[in-house]
C-alpha cells in the first residue's frame, strides 16, 4: 500500500506546469471538402500570432465534426469502414450558433444544427462498432484550441471574428454565416456545408502530431 505522505498536496499540483493537451486514440470525422475547408481555415487562423505565448493554443488541424472516438486497436480499419452508410448527395450540415467553450478541444467553436440524419449517422457509428458515445457537445466544429492557462483568449477570438463583422445571423431563421473572405471588405458567406467524406485520424500525442488514416467517400 502506497504512503499518503509521499504524495503532493492539492496546492503543489496546481503549481505544477501542465503538458501540453494531447490525446490517445482513434476519432471518426466527418469533414467538408477540400474548398470549404480552406474557407474555414481563414477563420481558424484568427489570433495563430497568438500561439507564441502559450505553444499548446492555436494548432492547425483540419475542420471537422467528430462522429466517434475509440480507443486505438479497438476496432480494425475494415470495421469502421462497414460502420459508415452511404448517403445519395452527401450529408448536408447546417451552422446553428458560435459558442464559447470551457475545453481546450470545445474552445471557440461552430454549433451544428442536430439533423435526424447526423443523429442517425451517429447512432449507427457507435452501434455497429459497440462503443460508448464520447462526442461532447455533439455536433460541432472546432475553430480552435485554446490552451485552458489561456482561456481568456477564447473570449477574444469569438469577439475579434463578431467584431469584425465575421458572424450574422440569417434572416428569418435562428442560424447563423460566417464571413470567411481573406480580405477586408470582401465578402464569402458560409453557413454550413456538404460532407462527402469520413476520415478516420489517430489523435495520438499533440494536435499537429495528428495522422488521417483512411478517407471514406460516403456519396
Amino acid at each position: 500500500m502506497l504512503s499518503n505522505s509521499s504524495s503532493p498536496d492539492n496546492e503543489t499540483l496546481r503549481e505544477q506546469p501542465q503538458p501540453h493537451p494531447s490525446t490517445m486514440g482513434i476519432a471518426v470525422w466527418l469533414v467538408p471538402s477540400a474548398e470549404d475547408a480552406q474557407r474555414l481555415k481563414r477563420i481558424m487562423d484568427t489570433r495563430r500570432e497568438e500561439r507564441s505565448n502559450h505553444p499548446s493554443s492555436y494548432p492547425s488541424f483540419h475542420s471537422h465534426i467528430t462522429l466517434a472516438s475509440l480507443p486505438l486497436q479497438s476496432a480494425s480499419p475494415s470495421e469502421i469502414r462497414a460502420a459508415i452508410p452511404k448517403f445519395e448527395h452527401g450529408l448536408s450540415v447546417k451552422f446553428k450558433s458560435i459558442e464559447i467553450g470551457t475545453h481546450f478541444f470545445r474552445s471557440v467553436y461552430i454549433a451544428i444544427e442536430l439533423t435526424p440524419e447526423l443523429s442517425a449517422l451517429h447512432d449507427k457509428i457507435h452501434a455497429k462498432l459497440a462503443i460508448e458515445p464520447r462526442t461532447p457537445a455533439f455536433p460541432h466544429v472546432s475553430l480552435c484550441y485554446i490552451a485552458d492557462e489561456a482561456a481568456r483568449e477564447r473570449e477574444e477570438f469569438f469577439r475579434e471574428l463578431k467584431d469584425g463583422g465575421k458572424i450574422r445571423q440569417i434572416q428569418n431563421d435562428s442560424n447563423v454565416s460566417i464571413n470567411c473572405a481573406g480580405g477586408p471588405g470582401e465578402e464569402d458567406w458560409m453557413s454550413g456545408f456538404l460532407a462527402k467524406e469520413v476520415w478516420v485520424a489517430q489523435c495520438d500525442g499533440p494536435v499537429e502530431d495528428w495522422t488521417v488514416l483512411d478517407k471514406i467517400p460516403i456519396a
